[in-house]
């Protein structure tokens, strides 16, 4: 019997999947429209006060349908050559609101929601691990003004944050990198670290214990810098996860768990011991 019903799970899972990569592909197109219409609005504003408009100084509207079509461009480019996984349905996994751009959880939000303007300042320098397209490193330099770096094995997603770092002119503030996690050698240690459900990747790309993952984001901090960790939902209320975690209390200490993500998943405010 259950033999039966695993068989039958199969194909309704498959049709789940086929119907969520729908629902997100006119998510997608609704969003291009939207572009169109805010440029369009934007358009008619310039015509009725023209006298007092400057071309430039509405930019962050006008030039965006430019910056959506290098997206759209590298979105079909990941399609053809990237032979991956690609999360979300090929779409950026991250949005960018300050930007329009699509995806499917905003940064502005998770921003706010870790409480990163309270944790980073002006003078960090901050890492964010598997960052995606870099879009909480780049949201991170835009509102506090720090330096940051952001890596990730997908060049694609890594290109469009760099469209967006370009248009957003931090190209002196953040610097994104498409490289594994494991060959990644920083110039000099970070204050602040990010790692958001990243210590294992879906794709298997990157599959180490738990205790290697925060060893090696402890040999690349100051001493007293923060790590803010993220759990993955499968973590959560896993006792082996809890050992591990245990396990690094010579290396850091911490607050949390906090709840995040409808508490699918924990929050972890870690600070690196001297070795």
């Amino acid at each position: 019997m259950s033999t039966i019903l695993a068989r039958m799970k199969r194909p309704l899972s498959g049709l789940k999947h086929l119907v969520r990569h729908a629902m997100v592909a006119l998510a997608y197109r609704l969003h291009g429209v939207g572009i169109l219409s805010l440029v369009a609005a934007r358009r008619l504003v310039r015509l009725t006060e023209r006298h007092t408009i400057d071309t430039s100084s509405d930019r962050f509207v006008m030039e965006l349908p430019g910056l959506q079509r290098r997206i759209r461009q590298e979105l079909l480019r990941q399609r053809r050559e990237y032979d991956s996984y690609a999360y979300f349905h090929g779409y950026p996994y991250q949005a960018l609101a300050i930007l329009d751009v699509f995806g499917e959880r905003g940064t502005e939000e998770r921003f706010d929601a870790y409480d990163l303007a309270r944790l980073i300042g002006r003078d960090d320098y901050v890492l964010d691990i598997g960052c995606n397209c870099g879009f909480m490193a780049l949201y991170a330099a835009f509102r506090t003004g720090c330096r940051a770096d952001g890596i990730d094995i997908n060049p694609h997603m890594i290109r469009i944050g760099q469209h967006c770092t370009e248009f957003l002119r931090l190209q002196d503030r953040v610097h994104l990198m498409a490289q594994p996690f494991q060959d990644f050698a920083p110039g000099q240690p970070y204050t602040v670290v990010l790692s958001f459900a990243t210590h294992w990747t879906d794709d298997r790309n990157y599959r180490v214990r738990l205790q290697d993952h925060l060893l090696r984001i402890h040999g690349m901090m100051v001493d007293g810098g923060l790590l803010v960790f993220e759990s993955h939902s499968t973590d959560v209320g896993n006792p082996q996860f809890y050992a591990a975690l245990e396990e690094m209390r010579a290396h850091f200490t911490w607050e949390g768990p906090r709840p995040m993500a409808r508490s699918t998943r924990e929050l972890y405010l870690m600070r690196r011991i001297a070795a």
